[in-house]
């Protein structure tokens, strides 16, 4: 049965994977560990007495399985993906590495955070076939398509239709759906520009980032309820005074009702108090895949999350390049810490104090 737990070093992030059946995988061990192949995690090896330790290097990267929790797939997305799996699938080839090593369950597969362009995992103890792998993932893929895309849907369910037949090839099907432009052999260096291109989900929301502005409704008459909610988040613990127009000697005094959930206090005020009722609480830069977003440099686009079990909060750090701390103390990778009434907690450069 296959293990995984996260490390933390100084400067890298590691997800650590273990088989208690672990065998000498000779060749492909040794392809992995003395080679940098383009498109899989560098991984480097650790001899223990009950078998081999995997050590990946998932440093700047993000799990799909988090990096589209609160997205869809676009059809554009799901081509650029499935083309560079190909690509990593042909560059394993060279180095005559067998595909079904290849882990394509989602949470396994890194994106890398700029560029969203895949990373895979090839861990040499796998014993499931490409076909079953990609058939699974196939699956995921399909259920996570925006359904108003038309184009992607479509896509999405000839993908998955084919990936059951036993002679299904992606080369083919990608030779099918890509753009005709795209189809000549790319040079080197338009290669390396199109890695560095942002993604086409981070031009759309460069060009569209108000469309939300234009469906907004016109703003109503204040309410007394609005106003009570606007004190809620005003935190002083004092009362709200509210004068009714035309009595000018009338008042009402409202008392500020008590918060349920947990708050992040901001320590200097510069970036804004987060308030967590439920969970799962993303936090991190990128706002349009976060709950609560911290806009400073530092942080990461999906930096930490926080959950709920019963009446306790937990923290837990989604391998943000610059690191979470609680108390001083920084945390591993996906690892989970009970928050505590007054504990410290750091996010890169951003400073908040825990209110339960």
């Amino acid at each position: 049965m296959r293990e995984v737990h996260y490390k933390r070093d100084l400067n890298s992030n590691y997800m650590i994977l273990t088989d208690e059946k672990t065998e000498d995988s000779g060749f492909e061990e040794r392809m992995i560990t003395e080679n940098r192949i383009q498109g899989l995690l560098p991984c480097v090896t650790q001899r223990r007495e009950d078998g081999t330790e995997y050590y990946y290097e998932i440093t700047g990267k993000q799990s799909m399985t988090l990096l589209y929790e609160r997205r869809k797939l676009t059809y554009d997305q799901l081509l650029g993906f499935l083309m560079g799996l190909g690509k990593i699938l042909e560059n394993a080839g060279e180095y005559l590495l067998g595909a079904d090593h290849f882990i394509l369950e989602p949470e396994y597969i890194y994106l890398n955070t700029k560029s969203e362009t895949p990373c895979l995992c090839y861990y040499p103890p796998q014993k499931k076939s490409i076909r079953e792998s990609f058939l699974s993932l196939a699956e995921y893929l399909l259920g996570k398509l925006d359904r108003n895309d038309t184009a992607g849907i479509e896509f999405g369910y000839d993908l998955y239709q084919r990936a059951m037949e036993p002679n299904f090839s992606l080369k083919e099907i990608l030779q099918r759906y890509r753009p005709a432009q795209e189809k000549k052999d790319a040079e080197p260096i338009a290669e390396q520009a199109a890695e560095e291109r942002p993604s086409v989900q981070a031009q759309t929301l460069e060009k569209t980032g108000s469309w939300k502005n234009f469906f907004r409704k016109k703003q109503k008459k204040p309410r007394l309820e609005d106003y009570v909610e606007e004190a809620e988040h005003l935190g002083s613990g004092s009362v709200l005074f509210l004068r009714e127009q035309g009595t000018p000697k009338e008042t009402m005094c409202l008392a500020e009702p008590k918060r349920e959930g947990l708050t992040l206090r901001s320590e200097d005020g510069e970036y804004p108090d987060l308030h967590i009722i439920e969970g799962p609480y993303l936090i991190g830069k990128r706002s349009e895949n976060v709950d609560g977003c911290i806009p400073a440099p530092t942080i990461s686009r999906i930096h930490a999350r926080i959950t709920r079990q019963s009446s306790q909060y937990y923290l837990e750090d989604l391998n943000s390049t610059n690191g979470t701390w609680a108390d001083q103390v920084q945390l591993n990778p996906y690892e989970l810490c009970p928050l505590l009434d007054g504990m410290q907690i750091r996010f890169a450069g951003a400073s908040y104090t825990v209110e339960v």
